[in-house]
């Protein structure tokens, strides 16, 4: 019996050493389907010219881009999105590499009240968004890019609009939904909404307006 229970004690030992040092490989492997948990009704946060962010909205789980295991490239070292997010957005362009596509930049993530009246200053309204008023404040958008041009054109663009709804994201300012978002057509302008929301939104060619509540 003794022999039995040490047996079992060492078996169980050696799978957790095995599921520790086999985590940081995980992260770079491609699931054959995306391990996204599905969405919390914070993931459908609704910030837009007429629905500004509110108080207990505002994410407390930021991580910083930088610090993680990564495969794409980052504008500057101070981007950040929420946790789950990165998580999503390091599965997603592990599949594009499986297929080539392989020179993403992410240009920006979450901004806070001071950075987004900042830039607004700067660029004004026809730019940027009021402070408040802007979907980076909710640690949910990034803005992603190619290296290789403009994410109209590029390879990591199409894929993107082809493929983002598989992981959660859509893409938040269609071209043929300015009318509705008020927003002109930003390609590389990325909205996590969580599944299986992203895939119907897709499906049914909606954007977050139309499909919220």
């Amino acid at each position: 019996m003794k022999k039995i229970l040490t047996f079992i004690i060492i078996a169980v030992m050696v799978t957790l050493l095995y599921i520790k040092w086999q985590v940081p490989t995980q992260l770079l492997a491609t699931p054959a389907t995306p391990n996204i948990e599905h969405d919390t009704d914070q993931n459908l946060i609704l910030v837009n010219q007429q629905h500004p962010i509110r108080q207990d909205q505002l994410p407390t789980d930021l991580v910083n881009l930088f610090e993680q295991q990564r495969t794409y490239t980052l504008f500057s070292s101070d981007i950040q999105l929420r946790a789950h997010v990165a998580t999503a957005l390091q599965q997603m362009i592990n599949a594009a590499n499986t297929e080539g596509v392989t020179q993403f930049i992410v240009m920006s993530g979450y901004r806070n009240l001071e950075e987004q009246q900042a830039l607004y200053d700067e660029m004004g309204s026809s730019y940027a968004m009021k402070p408040g008023y802007s979907e980076h404040h909710t640690g949910l958008a990034l803005d992603i890019g190619s290296t290789e041009g403009t994410m109209e054109m590029a390879p990591e663009g199409k894929w993107v609009a082809n493929n983002a709804h598989r992981f959660g994201f859509v893409l938040r300012y269609p071209a043929d939904k300015t009318a509705i978002t008020g927003i002109e057509f930003e390609p590389w302008h990325l909205r996590y909404v969580g599944l299986p929301h992203s895939e119907r939104m897709h499906e049914q060619n909606l954007v977050l307006e139309e499909y919220t509540p």
